[in-house]
């Protein structure tokens, strides 16, 4: 290619309108009025289609339980969880909301907190903040740690130590892609059960024998977003809802407490 050059591109419109499925799949309501929404969703359900996964997400739950949620963007969904990800979401029963409550995303002024259990010892509370970049591979997307990546900020706080695991509480500043997920594996403490971005170093013998027993308690990376604090966006007073550890991730506690590793 040289100055000069004419580059010429051929487009098309596809004339093909997408109708997205709504599908009867129960969603759990924590809190709700005519404005909001809050449910606790369960692992292995994504969010919103995809390429690969056009449908059985929260967002085809969301059409079939409020059939006017296909005229706010998104379904009214405020932000997102991984698949494997439990925990508290929000979303907008109205355009106005829809808007209002992106913009206090966008400002931080959403609290969102965070239980995980990671490999390894952390001893001590800390900040994380090292940008996060998308990186594009061959079948996937993943998100690295690196310069020219978005500023990305996670608290983390020591709630208890195990022999070679520690439990964390943790507060998100800002909500990459996989920021948790990533930043925790970046300082080698990656999430018990996290295969995309397991990293960590290995201190204990019969380690082997552990793992298999983590794995068969718990088949998903241990993290749970247990509470969200919003002001309403019609109220304008503040919402703050916590939910408990579901089963999965306490028996994985409870295990790790009683085992002499």
């Amino acid at each position: 290619m040289f100055l000069g050059d004419i580059i010429q591109i051929n487009t098309f419109i596809l004339n093909k309108k997408i109708i997205w499925k709504a599908q009867n799949i129960p969603l759990n309501i924590i809190y709700e009025d005519q404005y909001v929404l809050v449910i606790n969703k369960k692992s292995n359900i994504i969010v919103h289609p995809g390429n690969k996964n056009v449908d059985n997400t929260i967002f085809n739950a969301i059409l079939y339980h409020y059939p006017s949620s296909r005229d706010i963007p998104r379904a009214g969904i405020i932000h997102r969880l991984d698949k494997n990800t439990t925990g508290l979401m929000i979303v907008a029963k109205n355009i106005y909301c829809y808007f209002f409550l992106k913009q206090e995303l966008k400002k931080h002024n959403i609290i969102r907190k965070y239980e995980t259990i990671v490999n390894g010892i952390i001893k001590s509370n800390d900040i994380i903040n090292f940008p996060i970049k998308r990186i594009y591979k061959k079948n996937n997307v993943c998100m690295n740690v690196h310069p020219s990546g978005k500023s990305a900020i996670t608290k983390i706080f020591v709630k208890n130590i195990f022999k070679n695991y520690t439990y964390l509480k943790i507060l998100l500043k800002t909500g990459r892609t996989h920021q948790i997920r990533v930043h925790l594996s970046y300082i080698k403490h990656s999430i018990i059960g996290d295969q995309i971005y397991k990293n960590y170093i290995n201190n204990i013998n019969n380690n082997k024998f552990y793992e298999t027993k983590i794995n068969k308690i718990i088949k998903r990376q241990a993290l749970h977003a247990y509470c969200v604090k919003f002001m309403h966006p019609f109220y304008k007073i503040f919402i703050k809802l916590n939910v408990v550890l579901p089963n999965d991730i306490n028996n994985l506690i409870n295990f790790l407490k009683n085992v002499n590793i």
